[in-house]
């Protein structure tokens, strides 16, 4: 009575009371602590019973071994299995299923198979805990041919067996598979469970067959606040954000009211389309139907902002939760990454640490993409450690994580090293490596590594080919990127993207073969035309070709007029014709358009503090001492009149930030402070936000071999690593 009350610590004293307490006294008050959630009393308990020399029933090892169950503690619930061996109890079907339990919540899928073939009688709740175990660890295929199984052995089903196995279904996006099984719960009569539908709902929705989860929605004769949140995180999962908000929108005229579930989803979708008018007004509902507080809705509240431009607003969301949880801190860290603020993402994520909190996988794959942005090589390497000792490298998203890192940070050897020391290397494992080597202009280790991974089995897929073509587009090797091209889909069923195409609109561009770009272009069988026309633009500048750039700046344009990019690099290409009053018309249209450009900004680290600059916004005496010192290395050639021309180049490029510029060369300030604060010889690593112009380039080959140094910059072309006079990009 005291314990079904909720008063343990009233049953516990009555329990001691009692001189010789009898087995089912005992089963009382171990089941009355395994029952409440007191799990480690429960077992100390058992214990207990099992030193006065009486034998537990079987009512009390399954009350004990659901403690062990509920805390994964996988060695506690083998010790006391040891002991139901003992008193041949094994075989008890009770026993059995809680037993597999265990294991299935440790992971151990194989000892709770061996667990249910030992099994004399297996009920509906045997095969379930079995169907549970394979689905929730990944394994969604085996689950199904379990229930095929079961079936076959003339077990029926019930509404649990059949929701884990469509979830199943939805984790491998096998919609076949799933709608068997969906004539299987209509066959079967268990179809009124109005959970069975939600899941039905949410597996259609996920392999993308919105006219079967529709119908079914449509179908419901109570459509609860559960079903309705289905619907619209379906919506927005496949990327179909303006449906999700249709969606939200008629469950609200049919007054039901939003909940914990509801919220986030329909916050993502403002934040995947840039809603922040519409997102504010989520947030107001938020806060009237006190959920304010409410952890993950806090969450997508932050990434709303952040994902909408508003950091301000996301940084007062974090702050508003007077006692934040691992979540809200690794919303407010991603936030920081994503408005590529990486220094300010690894502070928050110091004092993340310093506020007693232990990272895990999630956290730390944002900590990796700062520093990734920032080249925080050191910061990378200490992260890295730390991901050892606690365990996490061996999983497969943070070693991806941690070869993107070295390799955006510069450091390749560090990124190969991760991927040889990896236990299993997935397809994305090969993907992230390929490209490593592709943004470092490495071209025969692409064509080699995609070789070695043919060879393993695996078959490539689409980004693997965006590096393949990427390569051989730098490479000037239009021949095989052809062949690559053709052969995506006729070897490996890999279907050309846009990303694709535009690859070998610059393979082509490049290479000089302009009119057979653009015509590639305007047959292109994509909307999503802005990246080769932009690339053929920017070519357009090299081979001179100022009516074709005049085509492509129209057409992009028309796709997209508040890109500041094509108005520099159009203005560039009719200054360098001597075409002024086309530059002023050009300059026009941009202002007519609202344009704002985005300022180019480097970033360096000395010692432990990073340093900023921004094209236009350095201080001034700073900026004289950078100057002096940049002149000074160019005036260390030996040839006079090479030392002159790139004084005169550096001085106009450094002397004012021209707003048609689209570089900043904020990359020469760094790279002067680190001439200045760093010993001879120390390789000087650079992250630029956008891409580096041809005189910052042309001045930092010059410097990199009169200094003696080592120079990587990495912006968001490439990593251009600077030595000898030279770079491994080879322009």
């Amino acid at each position: 009575m005291f314990a079904s009350c909720g008063s343990l610590s009233e049953a516990d004293v009555l329990f001691r009371k009692l001189s010789n307490p009898s087995i089912y006294t005992w089963e009382a008050i171990i089941s009355a602590h395994s029952k409440l959630g007191h799990y480690e009393r429960s077992i100390h308990l058992y214990h207990e019973l099992i030193n006065t020399k009486m034998k537990p029933n079987e009512y009390i090892h399954v009350s004990v071994l659901k403690a062990c169950a509920n805390l994964t503690d996988l060695t506690g619930g083998n010790l006391i299995f040891l002991y139901i061996v003992e008193d041949e109890l094994e075989n008890d079907p009770f026993i059995g299923n809680t037993m597999m339990d265990i294991y299935v919540k440790c992971g151990c899928l194989e000892d709770a198979h061996k667990v249910f073939r030992g099994l004399g009688h297996r009920d509906a709740v045997s095969w379930n805990v079995l169907i549970l175990g394979y689905a929730m660890h990944g394994h969604g295929l085996e689950a199904v041919e379990l229930l095929q199984q079961m079936q076959h052995e003339g077990m029926c089903p019930d509404g649990v067996t059949y929701a884990t196995v469509v979830k199943a279904c939805s984790s491998i996006s096998d919609v076949e598979r799933g709608m068997l099984i969906h004539h299987s719960i209509i066959e079967s009569g268990v179809e009124g469970d109005a959970h069975i539908f939600n899941v039905l709902i949410h597996m259609y929705m996920t392999c993308g067959n919105f006219e079967d989860a529709n119908t079914i929605f449509e179908n419901l004769v109570r459509r609860d606040v559960v079903a309705w949140s289905t619907m619209i995180s379906g919506y927005v999962n496949q990327g179909h954000c303006s449906k999700a908000l249709k969606t939200f929108e008629k469950m609200q005229g049919e007054g039901l009211k939003p909940n914990n579930v509801t919220y986030p989803s329909i916050l993502n979708a403002c934040a995947n389309s840039g809603l922040l008018d519409e997102g504010k007004l989520v947030h107001f509902h938020v806060v009237e139907c006190d959920y304010a507080t409410d952890i993950y809705i806090g969450s997508a509240l932050i990434d709303m902002y952040a994902k909408c431009g508003t950091l301000e607003d996301a940084l007062a969301v974090f702050e508003h939760f007077t006692v934040p949880n691992e979540i809200t801190w690794n919303s407010m860290i991603a936030a920081y990454v994503h408005a590529d603020q990486g220094e300010e993402a690894l502070d928050l994520f110091q004092r993340f640490l310093f506020s007693g909190f232990k990272p895990d996988r999630v956290v730390y794959l944002s900590a990796l993409k700062a520093c990734s942005n920032i080249v925080a090589l050191d910061w990378g390497r200490l992260l890295h450690n730390q991901i050892i000792r606690c365990g996490f490298v061996a999983e497969l998203s943070v070693g991806n994580a941690l070869i993107d890192m070295y390799s955006r940070c510069g450091s390749l050897a560090d990124a190969c090293s991760v991927f040889e020391e990896m236990p299993n290397q997935g397809i994305i494992t090969w993907s992230t490596l390929i490209a490593a080597y592709a943004h470092h202009n490495d071209h025969p280790s692409v064509f080699e590594c995609f070789e070695k991974m043919r060879k393993t089995g695996i078959k490539p897929n689409s980004i693997i080919f965006v590096s393949l073509l990427s390569a051989c587009s730098q490479k000037g090797l239009i021949d095989k990127g052809y062949d690559y091209f053709f052969s995506m889909k006729a070897d490996y069923g890999v279907k050309a993207t846009a990303e694709h195409y535009n690859c070998i609109v610059d393979l082509l561009s490049r290479g000089g073969h302009m009119d057979e770009a653009e015509h590639l272009l305007a047959s292109m069988p994509f909307k999503d035309k802005f990246l080769g026309w932009k690339s053929l633009l920017s070519h357009c500048k090299l081979y001179n070709q100022v009516k074709q750039a005049r085509r492509c700046f129209d057409q992009l344009f028309a796709i997209d007029p508040k890109d500041a990019s094509i108005y520099a690099l159009m203005m560039g290409i009719y200054s360098n014709a001597n075409m002024w009053k086309e530059v002023y018309e050009i300059r026009d249209l941009r202002n007519q358009a609202g344009v704002h450009r985005k300022f180019g900004k480097a970033i360096i680290q000395i010692g432990n503090t990073f340093h900023s600059f921004v094209a236009g916004n350095v201080n001034e005496k700073q900026s004289e001492m950078i100057y002096d010192r940049l002149k000074a290395a160019c005036t260390r050639s030996v040839d006079e009149t090479l030392s002159e021309k790139l004084v005169n180049l550096l001085t106009s490029v450094l002397k004012i930030y021209k707003d048609d510029v689209l570089c900043g060369h904020s990359e020469l300030l760094a790279i002067g402070l680190g001439l200045l604060s760093t010993q001879e010889r120390t390789t000087l690593r650079i992250s630029k936000n956008l891409r580096m112009c041809g005189e910052c380039h042309a001045i930092t080959k010059f410097i990199c071999k009169f200094e003696k140094r080592e120079i990587m910059v990495m912006d968001t072309f490439c990593v251009h690593h600077f030595k000898n006079g030279l770079c491994c990009c080879n322009e």
